[in-house]
């Protein structure tokens, strides 16, 4: 697996207006899906210029799970159906630099690092 640093946030959190990020920040968003997705696109509302990373450790960014009954039921046959929002979607859409497949494994936030790796990489750490 390849490790990579996502570095030097600045994180607009902790003051009075804290639900606001900081203009040209490097926000990192640690898990896709549902929360981290709608995260993302959120901060991109609020903001145009900061950078945002998002980081997801399956194959899926976003996925619609009410339909999972019938996928599983077998109604849905297209695991791909099940998709809302791809990685390629949300670069688009929103200019978001989206990692699937990348687990997290080291958040330094005295330096305002994350440390993930590359988890389609075999045999690293």
């Amino acid at each position: 697996m390849m490790q990579e640093t996502f570095g030097k946030a600045l994180y607009g959190w902790g003051s009075n207006d804290a639900a606001v990020p900081k203009t040209g920040i490097k926000l990192v968003i640690i898990g896709g899906v549902a929360g981290g997705a709608s995260a993302a696109a959120r901060a991109r509302r609020l903001d145009e210029t900061c950078e945002i990373v998002l980081l997801q450790s399956g194959p899926d960014v976003s996925f619609a799970s009410c339909g999972m009954p019938y996928f599983i039921g077998g109604e849905c046959t297209d695991r791909d159906q099940m998709a809302v929002q791809t990685p390629e979607s949300l670069r688009k859409r929103f200019n978001i630099d989206v990692h699937v497949n990348t687990r997290v494994t080291k958040i330094d936030t005295d330096n305002k690092t994350v440390t993930a790796t590359d988890e389609t990489q075999p045999g690293s750490q």
